[in-house]
């Protein structure tokens, strides 16, 4: 799988569990990014810059260092754990980032050859970011901008109604027209799993790879109709043409305890790098910075 020219990873990592499709072709999201000027009256607080390199179907964190080497890491906020990729006998590495040390625990066989590692949740335990475009901002959770980022990033930032499972954050959306439910926030998947709407366009089939060396055909379609994220304000932030697989979802793996089936939706990269976006760890907020519709 690791040899296909492309690695669809379409759902979360629980005891570094996959679901990937494998797709001929890049898709690259039809969604148009936000223009966005990070206001510069205010001193930011203490906080380490982070590259992000957007690589179309996923996003890589670049300039990691260790071992002598400089990596970039696959960002997975649909992953419990961090690792790095590796067939030393050594059971972790030590890295660095913006001079934040830190230690991966060693994995062998999980990503992509083209993959060195993954960051998921536990990374950015304690933390709250600020990610637009190329750069990520990671603050200590008792930051003033964790507190009050409305405070630096004005009134246009619109915290969504978000639940939380386990370590996992899932956003209120809507879709297809007048059907609410709640999908997870997963950086690590490059297309959405949503309900199938009545007028969808049909794209073709797509093999998906399930755990257990299982595999199942979902559908790749586009939305006829606008998708929306819900703030808990009510505002309701609008998508168009949001391209997703259907047929297939969180359900299928029965996660342990997963006792609410609202929840198999998943919200996923075509959506979430359209708009700047704000994620506080320490307390479970989850912002976008509003786009005028």
């Amino acid at each position: 799988m690791s040899k296909l020219p492309l690695y669809q990873k379409v759902s979360l990592i629980l005891s570094i569990l996959f679901l990937g499709a494998c797709i001929p072709g890049p898709i690259r999201s039809h969604q148009t990014p936000v223009l966005y000027q990070f206001p510069t009256t205010k001193i930011l607080p203490p906080h380490i810059r982070i590259s992000v390199v957007d690589m179309g179907t996923h996003l890589l964190l670049s300039g990691i260092e260790g071992k002598g080497q400089t990596y970039s890491f696959l960002w997975d906020t649909g992953s419990d754990l961090s690792f790095y990729e590796s067939a030393s006998s050594e059971l972790e590495t030590e890295f660095n980032l913006g001079g934040h040390r830190f230690t991966l625990k060693n994995k062998k066989g999980i990503l992509p050859e083209s993959l060195s590692g993954l960051l998921g949740l536990d990374f950015f335990s304690g933390t709250c970011i600020f990610w637009f475009g190329e750069e990520l901002k990671r603050f200590p959770g008792d930051s003033p901008f964790c507190e009050h980022p409305d405070a630096y990033l004005s009134t246009d930032l619109k915290i969504l109604n978000t639940k939380r499972k386990m370590d996992h954050y899932y956003a209120e959306f809507e879709y297809p027209e007048g059907h609410s439910s709640f999908g997870l926030l997963d950086s690590g998947s490059s297309l959405n799993l949503l309900p199938k709407g009545p007028r969808d366009l049909f794209l073709g089939e797509k093999k998906v790879f399930l755990a257990g060396n299982k595999i199942q055909t979902a559908e790749h379609r586009k939305a006829d109709s606008p998708l929306y994220l819900i703030a808990k304000s009510g505002i309701r932030e609008e998508y168009k043409q949001v391209q997703f697989l259907t047929g297939i979802s969180l359900e299928n793996f029965l996660l342990p305890g997963d006792k609410d089936r609202e929840e198999v939706w998943v919200i996923g990269l075509d959506i979430l790098r359209t708009r700047p976006l704000f994620w506080d760890f320490s307390r479970g907020r989850v912002g976008i910075v509003h786009a005028g519709n």
